[in-house]
């Protein structure tokens, strides 16, 4: 039997299982914080510019384009969700994908549910499933395709989007193989994009092409049968026969659903810049409070974290806002100047521009930590006068069981990103429905 055939089978055979109450509880919360930065990601000038370049040449239909009061076909709707829950940097990541699963999933899913007029259990049935697909192919492929310079998010993460439609639509396991291998030939996305609208755009056109292969795996559309294994397959043509656990896939998929992983589910951003960066801001904001110091008082401020985050986040001098969200050296000295980072540090112009935030910045250093741990940094403050101050910062908030975001933070997050585009009582509505699984 062929890898996308198993692949195919345990997937379809885990989403037909009982999901427990805490399983769908977790599903529910990536949804509805997705769904909150999708909204505000709709409003931003990159989705405002694609949808001038997509919507002309468009066919209507019933997928929603969130932000928007447009309706059009699953395929476009699933491109435009897609840039838009990712143009903020603001959603869910994975350690285990090495990348975002929600907006993975989500938008390829939802586009298809609003044409199918699905809703409900359906939906987070797929979610599940989907979110089961990226962490598995993740330990197949990642960390190789991360530190390589691919972007899991879509070269990993169209497998789960796909996933999650063939669920939906209820494909076979035949269809679903097929859909999958489809895939293999449409995964792209590279990391030089990182802090521009592209990484956004690589993650709508990994939907839309999740929806466009399960579409086509409906109609008997042909794919090689041995896309993943074969010399010239994903495997190899990724990451090299060495660098591949393709066990992950194949193994039947009976332990706990991998969202219910204490140590690696959901990690739920609070601030919107990089994963790797929240944890030396979480540092920098203690040491902040700890000293009570200006920042004209401070010398430098020196980071340092795993080398696996090092390489994307060391970005001294950013363009503009945007750029900004991948600096640690702006985000930290934004955070010290502010006492905290919001959505329009990165949007706003004369945010970034603020002269004190500019000085510090270029007092801010980052090198590596020694340690095994990739969520762990350190962080040092060395005031004018030659105190020094450290911390030690273990992980960022919400990035375990034990260290969890402040209760309701979640709540106001998505309230303050509908907020952009929704009154607040239709934005409080909204919120209200999704906690019932109506996400019509």
């Amino acid at each position: 039997m062929t890898l996308a055939r198993q692949f195919a089978g345990n997937l379809l055979q885990f989403s037909r299982q009982t999901f427990s109450a805490a399983a769908r509880e977790q599903a529910r919360t990536a949804i509805i914080d997705t769904l909150g930065v999708t909204l505000a990601g709709g409003v931003q000038d990159g989705a405002d510019r694609l949808r001038r370049v997509i919507v002309p040449s468009a066919a209507m239909g019933k997928s929603r384009v969130f932000g928007t009061d447009l309706r059009l076909n699953a395929l476009d709707a699933a491109l435009l969700n897609g840039v838009s829950s990712h143009l903020l940097d603001f959603d869910d990541s994975n350690s285990w994908l090495h990348g975002h699963i929600s907006v993975a999933v989500l938008p390829a899913l939802l586009a298809l549910a609003d044409e199918r007029d699905l809703n409900g259990d359906a939906v987070i049935r797929a979610y599940l499933a989907g979110y089961e697909t990226a962490v598995r192919m993740g330990k197949a492929v990642s960390p190789f395709q991360y530190r390589h310079g691919w972007h899991p998010t879509t070269t990993v993460g169209i497998f789960a989007g796909a996933a999650a439609c063939a669920v939906l639509l209820e494909l076979t396991e035949q269809q679903t193989a097929t859909a999958l291998s489809i895939c293999a030939s449409l995964a792209s996305g590279i990391k030089s994009n990182f802090g521009s609208q592209t990484k956004a755009l690589a993650v709508g056109q990994a939907a839309r092409s999740a929806v466009m292969a399960v579409r086509l795996a409906q109609e008997g559309f042909s794919a090689g049968q041995m896309a993943f294994e074969h010399h010239h397959g994903y495997f190899n043509v990724f990451n090299g026969s060495d660098n591949v656990a393709p066990e992950a896939l194949t193994d039947p998929w009976q332990e706990t659903p991998s969202i219910l992983d204490v140590e690696k589910s959901n990690n739920f951003k609070y601030f919107s810049c990089c994963y790797a960066i929240l944890s030396p801001v979480d540092g920098v904001l203690a040491l902040r409070e700890q000293t009570g110091l200006r920042p004209d008082q401070v010398e430098s401020i020196e980071v340092q974290v795993h080398p696996i985050r090092f390489p994307h986040i060391n970005i001294p001098q950013p363009e503009n806002p945007l750029a900004g969200k991948f600096s640690l050296h702006y985000c930290v000295a934004r955070a010290f100047v502010a006492g905290t980072l919001t959505l329009d540090d990165f949007i706003d112009s004369a945010r970034f521009a603020d002269p004190a935030t500019q000085a510090l910045m270029h007092r801010v250093t980052l090198g590596c930590h020694n340690g095994e741990t990739t969520h762990t940094a350190e962080v040092t403050l060395i005031a004018t006068d030659g105190r020094q101050f450290h911390q030690h910062i273990a992980g960022a908030r919400g990035s375990n069981a034990d260290n969890p975001l402040p209760e309701g933070l979640l709540a106001e997050k998505f309230l303050d990103c509908a907020g952009r585009v929704l009154s607040p009582e239709i934005a409080r509505a909204f919120y209200e429905r999704l906690l019932q699984d109506d996400y019509s």
